[in-house]
């Protein structure tokens, strides 16, 4: 039996615990409002529990792992952060496991106490893991075409419609019917968006956007606006990183996201069960160009993967207006006003915003014997990770309370509500080392900046054939055992 018992690892080191996906909006209409995507109910789903009958499954393990610690993350006991305290959503989880093991009599696991690779356990038939958590890209689509996972639709506990699981994108992640892939609450998020600092935009008399974005109006074009002619040289007459700058950010992941807030993926589901390539169009040439002008921009500082340290401006140095990064807790300790702005849309008809996760999926293994207790710990455990920790984070972890910070509040549970995933992004992995033909595609943006191309024709030419077949022989394999 494994000893080793809720070791809270990658995921709370990140402090990012949230919702992956739209906030599990599942396909519950009554929770859109004016193309923003509210909060959910949570009178109304205080009263709720999931359709599962206490169980004893006589202390059996369920043992969660993954790439990149995936599967750590909500295993917590006793665990302490780098000053040594407990973690502020430790007792929070502790008390959600401890649920889900009373109500089934089972023993949560970390996937690291197994000492076997998934693979390895997989491929001998082994029982060991009952399941997964793959981090963006990485093995999903080797996972389903070598037949290691099951389709989720056989797990009877599991109930896609519910609040807490996201269950439009869930089909739209769907091969011919079948669920391989699925994604809640339960998972973890990496998400982009805009940090601002408000002081300097005081100082400048720039208005904080936070009614343009609740009005739909928060597009790249007032993203443009906004950081044009705020460049101020510290006086050596050279553009570096000690100048002050109206944005700055990494472009690697941040530019690889834009095409995805404009409503724009790499493949998306067709009407035969499989994906198309539908990156490229003329809109999507149109809002690169826009994405080049603004990068040349003096007022805008990127740098890129690998670039040297002096390319970069710390945000927390009070020399950047807005900065692309990913959401979490770094600049919280930072001496000005700090806020929170989504990212933005392509125009004002685009109906959502849009927030592509590359954080974590979950997929469950064919070897899984017991697939009733399976079923049902991922049920109690996306349940309980949307009602018992989604406010403990915004008010403890993000500091966002709703009386201290409101509007920023607001955005952040907005970035959240609107989380989506690209079928091209998730399925882009071709096994091993091998990313294929589809990674280069996710990051057109990122490289044909880098490279100064003022268009992305021919990149997108020179891929485009090799990752359809790609996607196709994904499908072909899943049509074939079909």
């Amino acid at each position: 039996m494994f000893q080793e018992k809720r070791i809270l690892a990658v995921l709370l080191s990140a402090l990012l615990i949230l919702p992956c996906v739209a906030c599990a909006n599942g396909n519950d209409p009554s929770r859109e409002t004016n193309g923003i995507f509210t909060t959910a109910d949570s009178e109304n789903d205080s009263e709720f529990f999931p359709n599962v009958e206490k169980q004893d499954y006589h202390g059996e393990t369920f043992c969660m792992a993954g790439t990149g610690g995936g599967g750590d993350w909500y295993l917590a006991d006793e665990y302490k952060a780098s000053d040594g305290n407990i973690h502020v959503l430790n007792n929070t989880i502790y008390e959600m496991n401890t649920l889900i093991e009373d109500h089934l009599n089972v023993e949560l696991v970390s996937g690291k106490s197994a000492g076997v690779p998934v693979e390895t356990a997989i491929m001998s038939g082994d029982d060991i893991y009952q399941a997964l958590v793959q981090h963006a890209y990485f093995e999903v689509a080797p996972y389903i075409s070598r037949n290691f996972v099951i389709d989720m639709n056989e797990l009877d506990a599991l109930d896609f419609s519910q609040f807490y699981w996201n269950g439009d994108t869930i089909e739209e992640l769907s091969i011919n019917d079948h669920v391989y892939v699925a994604v809640g609450d339960i998972c973890q998020s990496e998400i982009h968006m805009i940090y601002t600092n408000k002081d300097l935009m005081a100082t400048a008399n720039i208005k904080m956007p936070y009614d343009q974005v609740r009005n739909g109006e928060w597009t790249f074009d007032a993203l443009t606006a906004m950081t044009a002619n705020l460049y101020v040289d510290d006086g050596d007459g050279q553009q570096n990183n000690k100048d002050i700058y109206g944005f700055a950010g990494s472009w690697a992941d941040w530019g690889a996201v834009l095409p995805q807030a404009a409503d724009t993926f790499v493949a998306s589901k067709n009407s035969d069960g499989g994906f198309d390539l539908t990156l490229y169009s003329d809109r999507t040439a149109e809002f690169y160009e826009k994405v080049f002008a603004w990068t040349q921009d003096e007022s805008v500082r990127i740098w890129f993967y690998g670039a040297p340290e002096g390319d970069s401006v710390d945000f927390a140095s009070n020399q950047v207006y807005l900065h692309g990064s990913t959401l979490g807790t770094k600049y919280l300790s930072v001496d000005f006003k700090l806020g929170i702005l989504p990212m933005p849309k392509y125009d004002v008809a685009q109906e959502n915003y849009s927030h592509v996760n590359w954080g974590d999926e979950i997929l469950v293994p064919t070897t899984v014997k017991n697939r009733d207790m399976v079923g049902q710990v991922l049920e109690l455990m996306s349940f309980y990770s949307g009602t018992m920790v989604r406010e403990k984070y915004y008010d403890e972890v993000l500091q966002l309370r709703v009386s201290e910070a409101p509007d920023d509040r607001d955005m952040v549970e907005l970035i959240y509500n609107t989380i989506v995933y690209d079928p091209g992004m998730v399925y882009a992995h071709a096994g091993g080392s091998e990313t294929g033909s589809i990674y280069p595609l996710i990051y057109t943006f990122y490289f044909c900046i880098q490279d100064k191309k003022p268009n992305i024709t021919s990149y997108y030419q020179s891929y485009a054939k090799p990752a359809q077949k790609q996607i196709d022989t994904l499908i072909k394999k899943v049509f074939q055992r079909s």
